[in-house]
């Protein structure tokens, strides 16, 4: 397998990943504004899709228009698709959300799912079941040549687009009053109330940015693609969910990581050979032992009260993570007298398993290293990641790093 494919591949799931991250930033801010997940967010996305395509089929952008009208023309549906869509996400906050704010999550959750149902099927009356086409002629159809690799520009386009995107949403967050209202809500809502801060708006601002992220997410998806369907948002909801579960529900960072990270491992996982997937594993075991002998021991002893410190005791405590197989897993099987020992071993028979999953499946791979997966395995990719992160770092790769959810 030449490196020029390897590197087309990157390419690809970096591109598809910056797609998943659009839609994630929308899933974390409400989830650090709110803590609810809005599993309507997909249906949102795909939203903005068919209005952007509607808008050029309805202005007849074809082969013949000169390019300064394709380019007002694209304008045009952009603006649209993301006054149309931003507007439909106050109203899901405000009519679907607010009223329950104050009941169980479990009832805010099932109003979630509802809305999703809902706006599926308005999908399906308004423009019909048949998947939405966008018109070729506004799509780029060119090529660039980097590393000897041919890549689209749309996929050039599509990357710069979101790496501007996310350093507005970050400036906004950063720099902003709004986003330090943002910010003050997500730590302590009823405080942000007692400061002066409107947080009904704070919400509704939070809502309608996440809702226009998604609408050019879903603009920039049907013309990757070249069509969308009507249950489209709901596969690229759950994915979006899964990379920010994947680098930390409610911190913005944590969604762009784990959308790279899983548009990564979505091509790689059916563009490789299993040989080649199987160094990615070994290079997982590597960081994981990194993890278990260096990482996990530091900080676990960095957690002892001063009045507690001895060396004796910072041995005992390394050394449940340093031979877990023998001392975790007997810890964990011996009367349970020491809180912080109990847990270290607990966590320390995670990483262990963590690590051996790892290392058996990247042995399996490289048994069976002229193998590849086919592309129908692509999902199934995605959500053995999200297993995997549930059961091993349910809190993401960048959860418990950052202070901030917002």
């Amino acid at each position: 397998m030449s490196p020029e494919h390897i590197f087309s591949l990157t390419i690809s799931g970096i591109t598809v990943g910056m797609i998943y991250a659009l839609i994630a930033l929308g899933y974390t801010m409400v989830y650090g504004v709110l803590q609810l997940i809005n599993f309507a967010h997909g249906e949102v996305f795909t939203v903005g899709g068919y209005i952007a395509a509607s808008t050029l089929i309805w202005a007849g952008v074809d082969g013949t228009t000169p390019l300064a009208v394709k380019i007002g023309y694209f304008g045009l549906a952009l603006l649209v698709s993301l006054v149309l869509t931003a507007a439909l996400g106050w109203l899901i906050e405000r009519l679907a959300y607010r009223p329950l704010r104050q009941q169980s999550r479990i009832i805010a959750l099932l109003a979630a799912i509802g809305t999703s149902i809902f706006l599926q099927n308005m999908l399906v009356i308004v423009f019909g079941p048949q998947p939405i086409i966008m018109p070729t002629a506004i799509v780029p159809t060119g090529f660039v040549e980097v590393f000897g690799a041919r890549i689209r520009v749309l996929q050039v386009i599509i990357i710069v687009v979101s790496l501007v995107l996310m350093a507005l949403l970050t400036w906004i967050v950063k720099g902003t009053r709004m986003g330090k209202a943002m910010r003050a809500t997500s730590q302590d809502r009823e405080a942000a109330e007692m400061m002066g801060i409107e947080t009904n708006l704070t919400i509704s601002f939070t809502f309608v940015m996440g809702s226009s992220l998604a609408a050019i997410g879903g603009f920039l998806v049907a013309m990757y693609y070249g069509s969308l369907q009507f249950n489209t948002g709901f596969l690229y909801g759950l994915k979006a969910f899964t990379a920010a579960v994947l680098g930390g529900i409610g911190n913005i960072p944590g969604a762009v990581v784990g959308s790279l990270i899983l548009g990564l491992a979505e091509n790689w996982g059916v563009g490789l050979t299993l040989e080649l997937l199987a160094w990615l594993f070994v290079l997982g075991v590597l960081v994981g032992l990194y993890f278990q002998l260096v990482r996990a021991p530091r900080r676990r002893v960095a957690h002892i009260a001063e009045e507690f410190r001895t060396p004796e005791y910072e041995s005992r405590v390394r050394n449940v993570y340093l031979f877990a197989p023998v001392l975790a897993v007997k810890t964990l099987f011996s009367e349970r007298t020491d809180a912080l020992v109990y847990v270290s071993a607990q966590h320390a028979v995670r990483l262990m398993l963590g690590n051996a999953i790892l290392a058996a499946v990247a042995i399996a791979f490289f048994m069976a290293g002229d193998i590849q997966f086919s592309s129908k395995w692509q999902h199934v990719i995605s959500f053995v990641v999200l297993m995997a992160i549930l059961m091993f770092r349910p809190s993401g790769i960048l959860g418990e790093n950052i202070v901030e959810k917002v």
